[in-house]
């Protein structure tokens, strides 16, 4: 039994520690948002302008065409319909 016990202490003193090092890790990243919240479909291609590349252009395998000009931190359908 005190050998289960030893283990079940060193498994969470290895998660402890894995965590800190993930939080060390992650402390460097910056938060940023990846484009809309809903997909209308799979994205089945995307353009860039090259002079602006806040500019972005992406098509749906539904049909569905959408702009952004905020560097896909907001996006705007071309077709309404």
């Amino acid at each position: 039994m005190k050998g289960f016990i030893s283990l079940v202490f060193l498994c969470f003193a290895m998660t402890c520690l894995q965590a800190q090092n993930d939080s060390l890790y992650l402390s460097g990243m910056n938060m940023r948002h990846l484009g809309p919240g809903t997909m209308s479909g799979r994205v089945t291609t995307i353009d860039l302008v090259q002079d602006k590349p806040e500019i972005i252009y992406i098509g749906t395998a539904s049909g569905g065409a959408w702009k952004s000009e905020s560097g896909g931190i907001t996006w705007s359908p071309i077709f309404d319909q």
